[in-house]
């Protein structure tokens, strides 16, 4: 009776705003949805922008002006002076003030550059290494999700043990009661199944807990309301690896570092292209006169400029030392990461093979500490022993369980690392 109410209990303030969840799903849905997903696919995008913005440099840039000026000249400020003919008026010092007009296209093109060509592949490289971080993203926020889910489904196991234990302590006080009430049980024993039964409900009460905060946790990784009641299709189990080379070589934070140093060493190369001179040709066409309507002629200009800079104080120099150095620290890191999944591979498989024996030996002393409990309970019910001996064997119960369910916990978190390390996560 005491169990049917907790359990009753529990229904009602679960949330009627259910979903069907898998393993997978969960997965998919934090690739998309999770803010650090979402947030590594802006940053690739900014990274476009940035590419296209480089090509722009590039190409043709096309313009045009209009205008009206109205001015006036001092020619003595200017430095001229023109004299007077004999017997003519002075020539006035101020000339004007007049209107001028003026409306014109006008382009310009880079006809050699070799810094904005090496500028441009740093910045597709900085693309690529925008990709690969917006992958490495997604992929760490799926492992996340699947470590929540994993972890709700541990404490949800958890829970389920948890009622049965209450379940059975509450049988023992049932079938003590009558053992007492024939003269084949004493008040003590009484007591110790009481104790019993409280003890099964304060465990209940502390998974009840646990498995709303487990619950919290996926649901704020999926991005989801905290007030949505997830139902697990996939439950904790002992999984097949899935075969194959766990190098790890392809995973994408490595191809990021890698693209990373692609980039330092292009932005170096754009640097020392600005030692070379840069050819550009511009121009421009359109109307100029006192009136646009009238008294206006077509005027061109055409140009082919050459530009070289020769000495910028020095901050060529330092740009390619800073360069070279970050080239220096993504190769680094590069190097890292493929040690670090070479580990992380190693060490889950290490793991998970250890976690799959101990899973083994604990379901083996699952099904013993279920018979030792049976044959004390029969035991206690023939007036062999007294229910110590029962309480005692559905500790061992508990314990039992809440080892096998340990087990099979820590085997899918390392099964799960052993994925990611391999780069086979998304083949779940």
């Amino acid at each position: 009776m005491i169990n049917t109410l907790l359990v009753a209990s529990m229904l009602m303030q679960a949330k009627p705003d259910t979903l069907q969840l898998g393993l997978r799903q969960a997965m998919d849905a934090a690739r998309k949805d999770a803010f650090q997903a979402q947030n590594a696919r802006s940053k690739s995008r900014e990274s476009e922008a940035k590419a296209a913005e480089a090509l722009g440099s590039m190409l043709p840039q096309i313009g045009a002006s209009a205008g009206v000026v109205r001015r006036s000249f001092d020619l003595p400020a200017m430095g001229l002076s023109f004299p007077a003919a004999p017997g003519a008026e002075p020539f006035p010092n101020l000339i004007g003030p007049f209107t001028a007009e003026d409306a014109r296209v006008n382009g310009r093109i880079a006809i050699l550059d070799g810094s904005a060509w090496h500028r441009y592949q740093a910045a597709k490289f900085d693309l690529r290494k925008g990709e690969f971080e917006a992958r490495a993203a997604e992929e760490n926020v799926a492992l996340a999700a699947a470590e929540a889910y994993c972890g709700l489904a541990r404490e949800r196991a958890l829970l389920e043990s948890r009622k049965s234990e209450l379940a059975l302590a509450a049988q023992l006080a049932d079938l003590t009661r009558a053992q007492k009430q024939a003269g084949a049980a004493t008040q003590i024993e009484v007591l110790r199944a009481d104790g019993q039964v409280s003890a099964a409900k304060s465990a209940l009460a502390m998974a009840a807990g646990q498995e709303e905060q487990a619950r919290y946790v996926l649901l704020r990784i999926l991005g989801l309301g905290l007030d949505v009641y997830p139902r697990l299709s996939d439950s904790l189990s002992l999984r097949n690896a899935v075969p194959g080379n766990a190098s790890g070589s392809e995973r994408p934070e490595i191809a990021a570092a890698d693209q990373d140093k692609r980039a330092a060493l292009a932005a170096r190369d754009a640097i020392k292209a600005a030692y070379l001179p840069s050819l550009e040709l511009a121009g421009d066409y359109g109307l100029s006169g006192r009136r646009l309507n009238s008294r206006a002629e077509w005027t061109e200009t055409i140009a082919l400029q050459l530009n070289w800079s020769l000495w910028d104080g020095g901050g060529r120099e330092a740009r390619l030392h800073g360069l070279a150095e970050r080239a220096k620290q993504a190769d680094l890191r590069a190097r890292d990461a493929r040690q670090a999944s070479e580990e992380d591979a190693r060490g889950s498989r290490t793991a998970m093979d250890a976690s799959q024996q101990v899973a083994g030996f604990a379901l083996e002393r699952v099904r013993l500490a279920e018979q030792e409990e049976a044959l004390a309970r029969e035991r206690f019910k023939s007036g062999g022993s007294g229910n110590l001996e029962v309480i005692s064997a559905q500790a061992s119960v508990s314990l039992a369980h809440q080892a096998y369910i340990d087990a099979l916990y820590a085997y899918n978190r390392a099964w799960l690392e052993y994925l990611k390390a391999s780069n086979r996560l998304a083949e779940i």
